[in-house]
């Protein structure tokens, strides 16, 4: 018998958008001040998460955020290059994981659960996933986060029923059978439907070829996501400075602002909390004082618990890029091989057809200025306290954040500036 691909595009699209007032009347320029190449060495750490069989609960949801932001760190320290600007989406990359997990048999779990941290409880995972596309995917007070989910189909094809029942109930996805032998026609459809939940941000999610006759269904993913800067940077006094690359120095846009914001610092870098409007979503930036900075999991949590007032004059530049990245490769040195050989277990989703991944594709994007923010992020698998000290924050050198959420911990975007005029 011929073996058929299951072609499966997972896609999660973040999008930020920030628009805010902030107004103040002194700017006390920043001290000359630059690491000369800093580096990241992010470390992911061995967890041993204890998941218990209380359904929704503190523990669970905290597990969600390690699990899913660790993950994040291991493969961002795969595919990450101290010269190129890097932004992914970790939280949603785990996510649409999960939903090819939920296919996943024997061995093929057993990779994916050990990489992604999930636990042996399925019903614990999705219980608790739900519980999180509740909680995000359709606020719109004070800031807008959508999530949806959906699983396009071959027709006629033997999908499993129960397979499509748990996306729909846990993942709220969207069903629909597609006729993949006409390729063109179903990848437009696709398409269209992440740029619509996008708000146009996204175009041609999936690229010609990727859809062919023998795909059999796909899976896509898209987060929509605008707030507004708590405090907003004064477009007057941005200036041009001297920012210094990996490659040496370029002139970009610097942002200037100065108040009481949450901040610490160490040995080894200053970490800074730029808050957004009425929300527990916030943008941490990781600005390295020296060459070398190790970045792990209980790293991150620390810094982000140990912030504390300080008043700030704050230099950070203007920026915008994209990354877009195949992650089979990272996927696999992380342990999730065997869901990208002809030995994949995917009888979850189908149990007649021979199943397997082809690749992931993530793609991630991210403009900052004086309004805000603007992120998107796909991801495609064809299946185939004290005195108030005041500092000078001068991000004139490559940094590293993250956009999370202070409540859960969960991580919706990390990402690396090596050149904020490299687009």
């Amino acid at each position: 018998m011929k073996m058929r691909k299951l072609s499966a595009v997972l896609t999660l699209i973040i999008i930020t958008v920030i628009i805010g007032a902030f107004v103040f009347q002194v700017l006390i320029a920043p001290k000359e001040n630059y690491i000369s190449t800093p580096n990241i060495n992010l470390q992911p750490q061995n967890l041993n998460l204890s998941w218990n069989n209380g359904g929704v609960n503190e523990e669970n949801l905290r597990n969600v955020a390690l699990a899913s932001g660790n993950f994040g760190l291991a493969l961002f320290s795969q595919i990450f290059n101290v010269s190129n600007n890097t932004v992914i989406s970790p939280l949603s990359i785990w996510l649409v994981l999960a939903m090819l997990y939920e296919g996943a048999r024997g061995n093929t779990a057993e990779e994916m659960r050990n990489v992604m941290y999930l636990p042996e409880n399925r019903t614990i995972l999705e219980e608790n996933i739900h519980w999180f596309l509740e909680k995000f995917e359709n606020h719109t007070e004070n800031y807008t986060l959508s999530v949806a989910n959906a699983f396009w189909a071959q027709e006629g094809s033997d999908i499993n029923k129960g397979y499509v029942q748990i996306l729909q109930d846990y993942y709220n996805a969207y069903f629909q059978y597609l006729n993949f032998r006409n390729a063109e026609k179903a990848r437009s459809i696709i398409n269209s439907w992440a740029e619509n939940y996008t708000n146009g941000k996204i175009k041609n999610l999936l690229p010609q070829g990727s859809i062919t006759p023998e795909t059999m269904a796909v899976l896509t993913n898209a987060i929509y996501f605008r707030a507004a800067w708590a405090y907003m940077f004064d477009s007057s006094l941005t200036k041009k400075g001297i920012f210094y690359t990996p490659e040496g120095k370029v002139s970009a846009w610097m942002m200037h602002m100065e108040g009481d914001f949450n901040y610490w610092e160490n040995k080894d870098a200053q970490v800074l909390e730029l808050p957004y409007k009425k929300s527990n979503l916030s943008m941490v930036i990781f600005l390295p004082k020296k060459r070398n900075v190790n970045i792990t999991l209980d790293e991150l949590m620390k810094w982000r618990m140990n912030l504390g007032i300080a008043y700030v004059n704050l230099s950070l530049p203007k920026f915008k890029f994209t990354s877009e990245y195949n992650l089979k490769d990272a996927l696999s040195n992380m342990g999730i091989k065997q869901v990208f050989t002809h030995d994949a277990n995917l009888t979850g989703i189908s149990p007649e057809k021979p199943l397997w991944a082809d690749e992931v594709y993530h793609k991630g994007y991210i403009s900052v200025d004086e309004k805000g923010t603007v992120a998107s992020g796909i991801t495609g698998t064809p299946l185939v306290a004290g005195d108030i000290p005041s500092v000078n924050f001068n991000a004139n050198h490559p940094f590293f954040f993250t956009i999370q959420d202070r409540e859960t911990g969960a991580i919706f975007f990390m990402g690396w500036v090596a050149n904020p005029i490299a687009e």
